[in-house]
């Protein structure tokens, strides 16, 4: 078989335009590299939410180096707005919450990432005093609710810890991983949205597909690339694990029967299946229609 031209006639079939890379690796070794649309290898494309299970494996360096003392450590004790009683239950938020996606910060999401909420932060001087205004709906680590606010406040909470997330980050994953970047979008009161994009400076989450992969291939050697530890095996088995309020999340790391994994708006997606030492990836453009390209996902890591 032919793994390439199953890929290709299955994109044709279902009419996914906007897929503009596939790699399918199992085992050292490739068993497809797709490009479409004038990608090849070197093309970057915008991740979107990817960058949230990247910012885990950054919280995850800073836990096992003992910067950061325990995942439980109040938010609080980085962030002193969420110390000012303008809500009693900011003070139970924990980092682990933030990875979690369960602070239980009151939130609203949008239609096809347009969302009115995250729009008002944005436009705001302080993103972080912002969301410190805004109450808290359920009781912290209880209800798993996919939202900004949390990566926004692990970033910020990262930050002070480190004193610069993303050159932090560059220099204790990206480089040793050979991944270049452009840098981060960053509110003019210095919060990282690591997520983000800004036409105005242009900085954004943007990776090629073998960049990718080899966050991928990172998690699923435990922790080592290119014989360096880089993170510890004991945080990938936490963020890939179950969470208290949600057994498809980990620490910002996706999850299901048999596999882990990345996920980004409009078809960015990272899959690791253990048990067949198999990685698959895809890129894609976004699109107002939202694109997953779940069942796509699932004929790379389960048919092939």
């Amino acid at each position: 078989m032919n793994v390439a031209v199953e890929i290709d006639d299955y994109i044709k079939k279902k009419r996914y335009r906007q897929i503009n890379s596939v790699l399918l690796w199992q085992d050292g070794g490739f068993l497809a590299k797709c490009y479409y649309n004038g990608f090849d290898e070197n093309s970057r494309n915008v991740i979107k939410s990817v960058a949230k299970s990247i910012t885990s494996v950054t919280a995850g360096i800073l836990l096992d180096r003992g910067a950061l003392k325990s995942l439980d450590e109040p938010v609080y004790r980085f962030i002193p707005q969420f110390n000012e009683g303008k809500d009693p239950r900011h003070r139970m938020i924990t980092v682990r919450h933030l990875l979690t996606m369960a602070s239980g910060i009151y939130w609203t999401g949008g239609v096809h990432y347009h969302c009115p909420m995250l729009d008002q932060m944005l436009r705001s001087g302080d993103w972080v005093g912002h969301i410190a205004d805004i109450a808290v709906k359920d009781v912290p680590g209880t209800v798993y609710r996919y939202k900004e606010w949390d990566i926004l406040l692990l970033a910020e909470v990262l930050n002070r810890i480190c004193g610069d997330l993303y050159a932090f980050t560059n220099e204790n994953l990206y480089q040793p991983l050979g991944i270049e970047s452009a840098g981060w979008f960053r509110s003019a009161s210095g919060t990282y949205y690591t997520v983000g994009t800004n036409e105005e400076n242009e900085k954004q989450s943007d990776l090629t597909a073998m960049e990718m992969l080899k966050i991928g291939r990172l998690f699923l050697q435990d922790g080592i690339y290119d014989d360096r530890r880089i993170l510890s095996k004991e945080y990938i088995a936490m963020a890939t694990a179950p969470s208290a309020a949600e057994p498809g999340y980990g620490l910002m790391w996706w999850r299901g029967e048999g596999w882990y994994g990345c996920r980004g708006y409009g078809g960015q997606s990272i899959t690791v299946v253990p048990e067949k030492r198999r990685i698959a990836v895809t890129q894609a453009t976004p699109t107002a229609r939202g694109m997953g390209y779940d069942d796509f996902i699932n004929y790379l890591i389960w048919e092939l």
